[in-house]
């Protein structure tokens, strides 16, 4: 009797251990279910992704895992057909649901004890019901003045749910979604004049964008991870628009100055503030726009560098404050140190030397397809112009066939002063990061980066600007 009891004890233990292991369990019954199997997945920002699946059991469909946690957001299950309901997890480990095959959104009864599920399913019910009266309304022959009036009707009782729903579960991500789709209403702004006396639109329109920029997010809780779980509408088109249009012609500073204000925002949230800072860095880090390096490396600086970042492995670590260092004596402003290489007769050349307003570096080798079309394309630039934007070439070669470099240099026609890269005074192929090319940066007289690569088709534009002064950094 004593042994049965410590088997039972045992088991018992098990079982328990068992519950405890288990980091979720959704159950799901549909009365009348036809399919053979379920699909759990959910959003995250533009895309979805399929979790787990679930085998029919007597119209009954299990997700169960003792390894992966459901983070808050939007979840859904879909059958094989594409049909699906959505379901709304915040702190949930062990769901319970029960449902008819007709119409899984209307049926739907939470069977466990999630209040935030019950609240969820209750406000999706009476969204159903509106969403119905609507393709009734639809279907009736009504002037446009009438409808208009009965549509207003269904909109502003439909407003008036989310605004209770918000104002009675203000912590809940349903709450978070409704404001984070919001607009952002800009205040009327008095209309300032000139000195004579004229209305100065110009000052006018740039107080509303500065107000719109400042308060891009007020709506969208960013310490909620939650939103990174929603449907692309909802969150992560409204944030990429943020970087793509309305900090597209920012200056440097001013990017960055908005980026730590906006990691700021996800306060404690370890999942938001883990999405920020990497998507802000490898936006950078990819980024088209000349300059736009400078934002990668305070990125990195300021959050791999400091440990905040404490998510990434350290050999990606090490990778990325390696490359940031390195990028950081590149940036535009920075001093590079003078460049001295000899040429096909062993003469000696050095940046230093240099008479003219602005300096090139083009690193560049004949084998290069690129190279190829760029470097004939700068040379008749070089042909044509180098007096009128005062510049010089140090076209510096990067291989060690000089047959090849010494033909091409003959067929081109090549005017400029031609290096060989191999014998010079310090590792430029390191200080600048030469890994393919070209490669060209333009620098002053003070050997100060003013520009760098620049499409040979832009390249005149860029002298241009630089002679007049125009061009900032």
């Amino acid at each position: 009797m004593r042994y049965l009891k410590l088997i039972i004890c045992f088991l018992m233990l098990l079982i328990c251990n068992e519950e405890l292991l288990a980091q979720y369990e959704i159950k799901i019954e549909i009365e009348g279910s036809k399919d053979t199997a379920l699909i759990l997945g959910h959003y995250y920002l533009d895309k979805t992704y399929a979790l787990d699946t679930a085998k029919n059991v007597k119209n009954t469909y299990t997700f169960k895992s003792k390894d992966k946690k459901l983070e808050s957001g939007i979840y859904f299950l879909s059958d094989l057909k594409g049909r699906f309901v959505e379901i709304m997890i915040q702190n949930e480990t062990k769901i319970k649901l029960k449902t008819k095959d007709e119409n899984w959104n209307k049926y739907m009864e939470v069977k466990s004890s999630s209040k935030e599920m019950k609240a969820y399913f209750d406000y999706m019910k009476h969204s159903e019901e509106i969403n119905s009266r609507f393709k009734e309304l639809e279907k009736k022959n009504l002037s446009k003045e009438e409808f208009n009036k009965e549509l207003k009707v269904l909109s502003d009782e439909n407003d008036k749910m989310k605004n209770q729903f918000i104002n009675q579960y203000p912590q809940h991500l349903l709450s978070k979604v409704f404001n984070a789709t919001k607009p952002i209403i800009i205040p009327e702004f008095e209309m300032p004049t000139k000195e004579d006396g004229t209305a100065d639109s110009l000052e006018w329109n740039a107080k509303r964008w500065y107000y719109y920029k400042n308060h891009y997010f007020d709506n969208i809780d960013l310490s909620c991870a939650g939103l990174l779980r929603t449907p692309k509408m909802v969150f992560y088109e409204t944030y990429n628009r943020y970087w793509n249009d309305v900090m597209k012609y920012e200056r440097v500073d001013t990017i960055i100055n908005y980026a730590h204000n906006v990691i700021a925002k996800s306060k404690d949230s370890k999942g938001m503030k883990r999405f920020l800072i990497h998507n802000i860095s490898e936006r950078y880090l990819q980024s088209p726009y000349m300059g736009h390096d400078a934002i990668y490396v305070n990125m990195m600086k300021t959050y791999y560098e400091t440990g905040i970042a404490d998510w990434v492995s350290p050999s990606d670590m090490e990778k990325n404050i390696e490359r940031a260092h390195k990028w950081e004596n590149l940036l535009l402003g920075k001093q590079v140190p003078d460049l001295a290489c000899m040429d096909s007769a062993e003469v000696w050349h050095t940046t230093k030397t240099c008479q003219q307003d602005f300096k090139i570096l083009l690193f560049w080798s004949p084998g290069c397809g690129h190279c190829s079309v760029e470097v004939p394309k700068i040379s008749k630039l070089y042909k044509e112009k180098k007096d009128a934007y005062s510049f010089e070439v140090y076209a510096i070669n990067t291989e060690s066939d000089l047959e090849a470099w010494k033909k091409f240099i003959n067929e081109k026609e090549l005017q400029w002063i031609n290096l060989n890269g191999l014998v010079a005074n310090y590792d430029w192929r390191e200080y600048f990061d030469v890994e393919k090319t070209p490669v060209m940066f333009i620098l002053d007289k003070d050997n100060k980066i003013v520009a760098k690569n620049v499409p040979a088709d832009n390249l005149e534009n860029i002298l241009k600007l630089l002679k007049e002064g125009q061009f900032k950094y």
